[in-house]
């Protein structure tokens, strides 16, 4: 079994901050970088936003994101893991994180999350069959992993508000990660 104390993961629900912090946060403490999301898409051979979707919906990305999980909890090195935002909600997954590492619950504001994807034009539109409306997939990602809080919670060591700037989200991170 790995050591504890030197790997950092990073949750927390769509756009919180997990990929840019964590990245910009190992490049930084001269630490390995893993993105959770990136291993998955990678070995599921996912290129564009529809790929996305639909290895989301038919399960494949999930059963990916938990190989990968389980791949990083033998790792060896100190680290920095930025996870997809299911992970933390997976049976099984979060009783791995614990044993990993930290787990650092990166929260930021719903609204200032909702407005950052608002301005992504890399959208994945999808029309409501109940009520004929147009939904971005992103935002409805990111209210429902929202209505999970809790558990993102309950599963932190630590957790770190980032509704500032960019990089004061990333000096709070990096004070987290030398206070440990």
């Amino acid at each position: 079994m790995t050591e504890k104390r030197n790997k950092y993961i990073l949750i927390g629900i769509p756009h919180c901050g997990k990929s840019s912090l964590g990245r910009r946060a190992a490049d930084i403490l001269q630490l390995p970088f893993y993105d959770t999301d990136l291993m998955a898409y990678k070995r599921l051979g996912v290129r564009n936003p529809l790929d996305q979707f639909r290895a989301a919906f038919n399960g494949s990305f999930m059963t990916a994101q938990r190989e990968v999980v389980y791949e990083l909890t033998e790792l060896d090195t100190d680290a920095i893991i930025a996870t997809g935002a299911e992970i933390a909600l997976m049976p099984g997954c979060d009783t791995r994180l614990r044993r990993m590492g930290t787990v650092i619950h990166i929260r930021r504001n719903l609204e200032a999350v909702l407005a950052d994807i608002t301005n992504d034009d890399d959208q994945l539109i999808m029309r409501n069959v109940k009520t004929g409306e147009e939904e971005i997939m992103r935002e409805k990602s990111v209210k429902l992993y929202a209505q999970e809080l809790s558990q993102y919670e309950e599963l932190a060591d630590l957790t770190l508000e980032n509704d500032g700037s960019e990089d004061d989200g990333l000096e709070k991170l990096i004070a987290l990660i030398k206070q440990k």
